[in-house]
C-alpha cells in the first residue's frame, strides 16, 4: 500500500492514496491485544450506515470490539433481492481522520481517530456529498474527493459525478467552487484516488457498459483537468471497477471483469496523460473487480467475483505484469468475492464476501501467493448491516498502521 507516516498520541496512522484493497487499520497499544492494529469497515445499514471496527491479532485472525459498529450519522443505500452494485474506496483514513460514505443519504462523514483507535465525528459531520449515491472517496493534503455514482436503485435524475472539498484542521469540509465533473447518465463513477504525490486524480467510471478510465491533473486551486488520452475506453478494457496506483504513482493498474484482467496504464505525472502499457493480462479467475497493492509494490491482487478467487502479480520494474497464480476461497456457492486488501506487514490478504457477511483471511507465503487460514480464523462474520446478494458496499476495507 502507498504510505505517509505520521503519529497521533499512542496511534500509528499510514494513510494510502490509492484504495487498491479497501480495508484500513490503526495500530495502537491496547492492553491484552496482540499487535496487529484495526479493521474500519463499513456495514451499509440502510437505516443507520455504520463503521465497523475490528481488532487485527499478530496471526491476522480479526475480532469486532466492543462499541461496534459506530454511527455514520447517515445511511447505506438498501438494494433489492439479486441487486449488485460496486465500488472500491468507500472508508479511507486520512491523517488522523477516517472518511466514510453514506450512498443511501447523499454525504460523507469525517471522524477523528483517537487513542485506542476510538472514533469521534468532526463538527458539522456528516457532510453533504456534492451529489447522489457517494461511493468512493479519496485524500491528499486538504483536498477530497468523492465520487457520486447516482446508481440506478436511487432512482435519482441527477448526473453522475465527482466532487471536490477543502478539509480544516478540525476535518470539517467545504465544496470547491467548480470542482464538480460531471458523467454521462449509466457512466457513474466506481472509484476515485489520488496519486501517491496528489498531482493526479484517476477515476474509474461506466464499468457496467465500455468501462472509461479517467485521468485530471489537480489544478493549484483544488479544480481538475482533464489529461491527454482521458477518458481512454475501449471494448477490449472494459467492466473497469477497481484500480490500484503503483508504489511509484507512474502507473495505474486496472481491474477488467470481462477477461477478468488487469491492464496497465502509464500516467504523467504533471499533465495527466494517459495510454496503455501493452495487452491485458489475464487471470482466468473469474471476473478480477479489485486489487490490492503489496505494501513493497512489487505483487498486485485481484478479488475476482465470480470466481470466488484471489490472484497474485508480479509488477515488474518495467510495469508489466507476470500472473503468479490464482488461490480460490473456501466454501462460497455462489458469486461473493469482492473488495481486498493487504495487511501493512504484507504477511496477510483479506476479502469481503458481502452476501455471506464474512472476511476470508489469507496467509501469504514467500511465493506472494495467498492461501486460506484454517475454518477457525476464517472467514470472520460481521453480524451487523444489510444482507444484500453480492453486494459490495455493506463492507470496503482499507488499512492505516504504524
Amino acid at each position: 500500500m502507498k504510505a505517509t507516516w505520521m503519529k497521533l498520541a499512542a496511534v500509528g496512522l499510514v494513510f494510502p492514496a490509492a484504495a487498491a484493497g479497501e480495508m484500513y487499520l490503526a495500530r495502537t497499544a491496547v492492553a491484552g491485544m496482540e499487535p496487529g492494529g484495526y479493521v474500519y469497515t463499513l456495514n451499509n445499514d440502510g437505516q443507520q450506515n455504520g463503521v465497523v471496527v475490528l481488532a487485527r491479532g499478530a496471526n491476522g485472525a480479526l475480532t469486532q470490539v466492543a462499541g461496534s459498529p459506530v454511527p455514520t450519522g447517515g445511511k447505506g443505500i438498501a438494494v433489492p433481492e439479486g441487486g449488485d452494485f460496486d465500488a472500491q474506496g468507500s472508508v479511507k483514513t486520512h491523517g488522523r481522520f477516517l472518511l466514510a460514505v453514506n450512498p443511501g443519504s447523499n454525504s460523507v462523514a469525517v471522524f477523528a481517530i483517537g487513542e485506542g483507535g476510538r472514533l469521534s465525528p468532526a463538527p458539522g459531520s456528516p457532510y453533504p456529498s456534492g451529489g447522489v449515491t457517494p461511493l468512493s472517496v479519496s485524500a491528499s493534503g486538504d483536498l477530497v474527493y468523492v465520487a457520486n455514482q447516482s446508481h440506478a436503485y436511487a432512482m435519482s435524475s441527477q448526473a453522475p459525478n465527482v466532487t471536490g472539498f477543502r478539509m480544516a484542521a478540525d476535518g470539517r469540509l467545504s465544496p470547491i467552487p467548480g470542482s464538480i465533473f460531471e458523467f454521462p447518465a449509466g457512466q457513474g463513477p466506481a472509484q476515485v484516488e489520488f496519486s501517491p504525490k496528489g498531482g493526479v486524480l484517476a477515476v474509474t467510471a461506466g464499468f457496467q457498459t465500455d468501462g472509461r478510465i479517467h485521468a485530471f491533473a489537480v489544478q493549484p486551486d483544488g479544480t481538475l483537468k482533464q489529461g491527454p488520452g482521458s477518458p481512454f475506453a475501449t471494448r477490449e478494457i472494459s467492466g473497469t471497477v477497481g484500480f490500484s496506483w503503483s508504489a511509484d504513482g507512474g502507473r495505474l493498474l486496472v481491474s477488467n471483469f470481462r477477461g477478468s484482467a488487469i491492464t496497465v496504464f502509464n500516467v504523467d505525472g504533471r499533465t495527466a496523460a494517459i495510454e496503455p502499457l501493452g495487452a491485458a493480462y489475464p487471470n482466468g479467475g473469474g471476473a478480477a473487480c479489485w486489487t490490492a497493492l503489496s505494501p513493497d509494490g512489487k505483487t498486485v491482487y485481484t478479488g475476482n467475483y465470480v470466481g470466488n478467487s484471489v490472484s497474485a502479480y508480479a509488477v515488474n520494474p518495467d510495469g508489466t505484469l507476470t500472473l503468479l497464480g490464482t488461490t480460490p476461497r473456501r466454501g462460497v456457492m455462489r458469486p461473493d468475492t469482492k473488495d481486498i486488501a493487504v495487511s501493512p506487514d504484507g504477511k496477510y490478504l483479506y476479502t469481503v464476501g458481502p452476501a455471506g457477511r464474512q472476511i476470508a483471511v489469507f496467509e501469504i507465503g514467500a511465493d506472494k501467493l495467498p492461501r486460506e487460514m484454517d475454518a477457525t480464523q476464517s472467514p470472520a462474520m460481521i453480524p451487523s448491516g444489510q444482507w444484500t446478494t453480492t453486494s459490495f458496499a455493506w463492507l470496503l476495507l482499507s488499512w492505516s498502521h504504524f
